[in-house]
């Protein structure tokens, strides 16, 4: 089929690449170049970078506005697919492809609707998870389910190798879901809107780990680690923690006192239960563990 793709994040990457290997590419749609890194340099987008690496037509829109559909109907698309775009798209876009229009999203809709569904489902301290295909709307991923598969998620499992994973699945979900659409079998399912849950971008504030209950600070941990990271405040300076444990017991210290150096890393009081540092990166220095860590620290 002749196939318009919107992506921007690695997320997207793998169903660009499935798409593209069976389907005819006509356009990839992503989000501009940003400042990103310490040097603050334009940098492209993961789509854009991987698309252009295809020798696919990629285009940065500022906005989707009246113009942008008129050319975008120009390419005459049997289906658009979306895949962690940015953006929730017009009417007037949704309306083109003459077979529909699929949104890839890494949760059970309806829920976690919105931005972060794979940092929410982690940070909540689910079991399980999946990823959804749906027929999209004008509503954010409020369309019909086309597809979908659940996911579990293992005990210490982070949000970097849960995206790759889920990211994975949704290539093979749309692939899978494309067949369908062409064929005319592609089922739909109205979603029950009284169950979504909602998602949004993650907050400056949002990166601080709670130390109330040890548990919930584990898995506020995994659901940042590896990046963005979530941080704590140890004499006076910010450390990123990739990755700990919580201890069950009563410290008798403060919560974000330390209250012992020994062991393979430091062990932080909570509230509730105490957190012992497994893998950190002090400010200015690089990663490294809770071990080496707490001799630095000594």
């Amino acid at each position: 089929m002749r196939v318009i793709f919107f992506g921007s994040s690695e997320f997207a990457v793998p169903s660009l690449r499935a798409i593209a290997r069976d389907h005819d590419v006509v356009a990839v749609y992503t989000q501009p170049d940003r400042p990103a890194g310490r040097g603050m340099k334009l940098t492209p987008t993961p789509v854009r970078a991987d698309g252009a690496a295809q020798k696919l037509a990629v285009f940065t829109p500022e906005r989707l506005d009246a113009d942008f559909c008129d050319a975008a109907a120009a390419l005459k698309p049997e289906a658009l697919v979306t895949a962690s775009y940015g953006k929730i798209l017009p009417r007037a876009l949704l309306e083109l492809p003459a077979l529909g229009a699929l949104n890839i999203h890494p949760s059970l809709l309806p829920e976690y609707r919105g931005a972060t569904p794979i940092q929410a489902a982690l940070r909540d301290g689910r079991h399980t998870t999946g990823v959804s295909v749906i027929w999209m709307n004008d509503k954010m991923d409020a369309g019909d389910i086309a597809i979908a598969e659940t996911v579990p998620i293992a005990p210490e499992e982070d949000y970097g190798s849960l995206h790759d994973r889920l990211a994975v699945i949704g290539a093979q979900l749309v692939s899978r879901a494309l067949i369908d659409l062409a064929t005319g079998r592609l089922t739909r399912e109205r979603q029950d809107d009284s169950q979504a849950t909602y998602t949004r971008p993650l907050r400056k504030e949002d990166l601080r780990i709670p130390l109330g209950d040890a548990r919930s600070a584990v898995n506020v941990i995994r659901s940042l680690s590896p990046k963005p990271g979530a941080w704590l405040e140890l004499r006076g300076k910010r450390v990123k923690v990739l990755r700990a444990r919580a201890e069950d017991g009563a410290t008798q210290s403060d919560a974000g006192s330390i209250v012992s150096l020994s062991g393979d890393g430091p062990l932080i009081a909570c509230t509730r239960g105490a957190l012992r540092l497994l893998q950190v990166v002090p400010e200015g220095k690089a990663a490294t563990s809770g071990a080496d860590f707490a001799r630095s620290l000594a």
